[in-house]
């Protein structure tokens, strides 16, 4: 396994919100030489899970009998989200199976289900990871996340602890989360914009169903979240919501897992990482953004070296 203090980004590269925004949209821009081969050979799978209509993508390696890792994009990304791409490369690269998993919802999938997607959904996801784990005929497999999918990941390890799971810069505190989002006016306007764009392409797809014209005056994240609760989901409350994917004090309790997070996050403070489990080992490092990583000029991210470095050591020992 990498030792954190071994990522050292290129010069210029080491502001937190240079290296966030990079990670994501300057990969979009500076789009890698292997991008358009490797999605062109990666193949489509529907899984149908739960009465729910969810998608991967699966990039096979040619040994049949290759180890597998699964990996859950962040919020309102997707399977081919660039930082996704960049880690399967990676993996499939060095002889794995990778299955890219998309969330209810996210990559314009927003018309193959009439329910809305809300980040609280554990057992449709658990589900979808036991369909693929069939898929591939395998007993055990990796499971990397990202962000909220960090989140996601972890809460998978508590039901299927055959998973070994690294979590890269994890949504552990829902609450706190979303009011430090609100905090940034470049990542508020970044998520409620990508929000915005996902309800008209719901509204699009079932117009009986769906009315989101009380969120167009909405300029906080924190109140179009507390509004969309409301109005879309069954909890409650805001603090239901929250509370039925915080993964703070016990909820983690004997789950086994890796956490690679940064000190300098702008969205997920270090110091919502203190007090997890022993069972949970935490990896911080000094710098990183969220999620990022980015090591070079050519936008590689050292997420995927530990990427490697972590699944090789676990599944094929």
């Amino acid at each position: 396994m990498l030792d954190t203090s071994s990522f050292q980004p290129a010069l210029g590269l080491g502001n937190p919100n240079l290296q966030t925004i990079m990670s994501s949209v300057g990969r979009k821009i500076f789009k890698p030489h292997w991008q358009d081969a490797f999605v062109a050979r990666s193949t489509h799978r529907d899984i149908h899970v739960q009465g729910q209509h969810l998608t991967a993508r699966y990039d096979r390696a040619d040994d049949a009998d290759a180890p597998l890792v699964m990996i859950i994009h962040g919020w309102l990304g997707s399977a081919d989200s660039t930082y996704v791409l960049a880690t399967a490369h990676s993996l499939n690269n060095a002889g794995f199976h990778v299955a890219r998993l998309t969330l209810r919802d996210h990559g314009n999938t927003a018309g193959l289900n009439e329910g809305m997607f809300h980040s609280a959904m554990t057992d449709e996801v658990v589900a979808a990871a036991q369909f693929v784990l069939s898929d591939f005929n395998r007993s055990a497999a990796g499971l990397l996340g990202f962000s909220m999918g960090g989140n996601f990941a972890l809460r998978l390890a508590k039901h299927l602890p055959q998973l070994h799971v690294l979590a890269i810069c994890p949504a552990i505190s829902p609450r706190h989360t979303v009011e430090q989002i609100g905090n940034s006016g470049i990542y508020q306007r970044y998520f409620m914009g990508k929000w915005r764009a996902l309800w008209e392409q719901k509204q699009a797809a079932f117009p009986q169903r769906y009315d989101f014209s009380r969120m167009n005056g909405v300029t906080s994240i924190q109140a179009l979240t507390e509004i969309f609760i409301e109005e879309h989901t069954d909890f409650a409350s805001l603090d239901e919501y929250y509370a039925a994917y915080d993964l703070r004090g016990d909820a983690l309790q004997g789950v086994s897992a890796t956490i690679l997070a940064a000190s300098d996050d702008p969205i997920i403070p270090a110091e919502h990482y203190q007090g997890l489990p022993d069972s949970i080992h935490v990896a911080l490092s000094a710098r990183g953004g969220h999620t990022a990583y980015i090591k070079n000029w050519r936008l590689e991210s050292w997420v995927d070296d530990y990427a490697l470095g972590i699944f090789t050591r676990r599944l094929n020992s």
